[in-house]
């Protein structure tokens, strides 16, 4: 990605996004006591910076665009496709109940997230030496693919409690969807010359034929993540409050922590009616990862188009951020998720279309290739969104003191959950990417129902 918006460009960053219609990050400094108000400014910035770093870091490993693309060269079979998206974002979050009660035991939560950072990009750079140096045509490039991105993704799933519960100490709640809003802003526009270069790499330049031209992109999203961690250190914590809990052995704590969190699932309503709603919307998300697989191998697409996509992709949740931010802040983020889910349906909906249209074009006809770009703009709008909306509402609903149980008690209910995206691959194996995106269609309207029966927390 280029650095068209330099993310050190502090002051720039925070007066432009000013201008463009993105809440101030200072209007309720008193909410995050005993910090300043040069405390606050500090934070945010500090904040928006990281998940720009963040985002151009994690578009060169995009699940998706990337990372099921190289397994298709790889010539793995659908139902290994299928494994990509739960693994990366389901394994993340097995181990957090085992640390969630050491988190909510630590004043200080950044040590944590430093260690995992530096092991996260250990696993990056490890891997790209092996897609360099390991034969193609041989098993043991998938091998370690599934190996590091288990790796990864544990990784990414530990990091996630102490970062998540820093957020909640250091953002106040109404400006919240400002700063994720902005974090996504300012991520996409330098992720949009991220698109442009996995484009360059994609079509071979310079000698640099596949799979070395994967091997640079992990090397840089390695760098990214680097870059992502010595912000975020710098943030500005308090203390937390510490939990009348006594320290136990691993076992009893991970026992005891689910035991708190089913307590907390049975207890709460507006938590329960939450977690029904993030369920449909994993079983909708079987479908993304199959998104790219179905447009290379039912559209005929060109490898070089995926830069293309990704960068519709990314346009589109640069543009919607700016709405979606005013949404949650404004009027609460129970709206956001109804948004949202609405959007989000749109992608299985528009890539039956397209598929339909494809099929009744002449073979020579190149512009539903391009018009399928349409099915990645609707998903570049909902990703976002919806992760502010889901994030956001999780965090108000959850009690300061048990912030960690609640993130990390979510996060493995929904991680094992999307290791249920593994019969994405089998649905098209054994029906077909029609059915696939019809069913993705109908648990998206199932999500969408059940959103509209959320209450809102801060009323």
């Amino acid at each position: 990605m280029t650095e068209a918006v330099p993310p050190v460009d502090v002051a720039n960053s925070v007066g432009e996004a000013k201008t463009l219609g993105l809440a101030e990050p200072l209007d309720d400094t008193k909410a995050v006591a005993p910090l300043t108000a040069r405390d606050n400014r500090r934070n945010f910035t500090l904040g928006v910076i990281n998940g720009a770093l963040f985002r151009i870091g994690d578009i060169f490993i995009d699940t998706e665009m990337v990372l099921t693309w190289f397994l298709s060269q790889l010539g793995a079979s659908n139902l290994l496709i299928g494994t990509v998206w739960p693994l990366r974002f389901g394994a993340s979050f097995l181990l957090q109940m085992s640390v969630s009660g050491y988190v909510e035991r630590r004043p200080y939560k950044r040590p944590l997230y430093r260690a995992i950072s530096i092991f996260r990009c250990a696993v990056l750079l490890i891997f790209a030496l092996l897609v360099a140096l390991v034969p193609v045509a041989g098993p043991w490039l998938t091998v370690a693919f599934f190996a590091a991105l288990t790796l990864f993704s544990l990784g990414a799933g530990l990091v996630s409690v102490p970062f998540m519960d820093v957020v909640g100490k250091v953002i106040p709640p109404r400006r919240r969807g400002a700063f994720f809003g902005q974090r996504m802003f300012w991520g996409g526009l330098v992720a949009l010359g991220g698109s442009a270069i996995i484009g360059f790499l994609l079509s071979e330049p310079g000698g640099l034929h596949f799979p070395l031209n994967v091997a640079v992109m992990f090397v840089l999203a390695s760098i990214f993540y680097g870059l992502t961690a010595w912000s975020w250190i710098l943030i500005k914590e308090p203390a937390s409050p510490l939990p009348a809990t006594a320290q136990q052995g691993v076992v009893e704590q991970v026992v005891t922590q689910f035991r708190r969190g089913f307590q907390a699932l049975e207890g709460n309503v507006v938590y329960r009616r939450y977690v029904w709603v993030r369920l449909a919307l994993i079983a909708a998300g079987w479908a993304g990862p199959f998104l790219v697989v179905y447009a290379q191998r039912e559209l005929g697409i060109a490898a070089g188009l995926l830069g293309l996509y990704l960068g519709v992709r990314t346009a589109g949740g640069i543009l919607s951020n700016l709405l979606w931010g005013r949404i949650s802040d404004g009027v609460g983020n129970r709206k956001l998720i109804i948004a949202t889910t609405a959007v989000g349906a749109a992608t299985p909906i528009l890539a039956l279309l397209f598929g339909r249209l494809h099929s009744a074009a002449p073979a020579s006809t190149a512009w539903p290739s391009y018009a399928f770009a349409l099915v990645f703009l609707a998903a570049g709008m909902f990703g976002p969104g919806s992760a502010m909306g889901l994030t956001n509402y999780l965090l108000d609903v959850a009690p300061d003191e048990q912030r960690p149980l609640y993130l990390a008690f979510t996060n493995t209910l929904f991680g094992l959950a999307r290791f249920m995206g593994m019969l994405g691959g089998l649905i098209v194996d054994r029906a077909g990417f029609t059915t696939l995106f019809g069913a993705a269609a109908i648990f998206y309207l199932i999500a969408f129902v059940l959103s509209i029966r959320l209450a809102e927390p801060r009323d």
